[in-house]
């Protein structure tokens, strides 16, 4: 049965949680967000934040009834913000936390500074159904929405992640990096230019 691609529901938030904590492994998400009950729980009330809010979107892939992949992206807005942001769990770092997050604020502004754009916040998939199509499925949907609005999008990866977006037109603007444990980690600020429709041939 081919994979299927649909809007994530509220519903899916424990299969998405799964997903996300088996899917990044990086020494900045182990760090800042282990594998551990009470950051499962801050990241689960996070997704149900985001289900409330009309400018998120979560798109999942599913074969045979399991969900083996989502993303998560913004389209711009005005509406400001009236939530209070989730506190961060203590069981991560909050001060490399901290330090990351701001790093990456501040290079996304310096990047985007106050253009309208979208930010494709998160893609996963299992380990186990890795390259087999589902990333590109999720990607080729936000390309398609992103296009169809004319705007610039914006997204952050690593550098062993960063061939997946470089494959739908992101292309690298600039680095931040923290220490981890004396070793310097690395993520790629990339932007992509909204892509016209290509022309049908008579």
């Amino acid at each position: 049965m081919p994979f299927r691609l649909l809007p994530a529901d509220m519903i899916d938030i424990p299969s998405l949680v799964d997903v996300y904590f088996e899917t990044f492994k990086s020494p900045l998400v182990m760090r800042v967000k282990p594998d551990v009950p009470p950051v499962r729980d801050w990241y689960q009330k996070s997704l149900e934040n985001d289900f409330k809010k009309p400018n998120v979107r979560i798109y999942k892939v599913v074969d045979n009834g399991e969900i083996i992949a989502f993303a998560k992206w913004t389209s711009p807005h005005t509406e400001p913000s009236l939530e209070k942001p989730n506190e961060w769990p203590v069981e991560g770092d909050v001060a490399l936390f901290e330090e990351a997050a701001g790093k990456a604020l501040a290079k996304r502004k310096q990047i985007m500074g106050e253009e309208e754009h979208w930010y494709l916040a998160a893609l996963a998939t299992l380990p186990k159904s890795q390259r087999r199509g589902a990333g590109s499925m999720l990607m080729s949907e936000f390309c398609k929405q992103v296009d169809e609005a004319g705007h610039r999008s914006y997204v952050t990866a690593s550098r062993l992640g960063r061939p997946t977006y470089e494959r739908f037109s992101f292309q690298t603007q600039d680095t931040w990096e923290v220490v981890i444990d004396g070793e310097p980690y690395v993520d790629c600020c990339m932007v992509r230019e909204p892509q016209k429709p290509k022309k049908m041939t008579e």
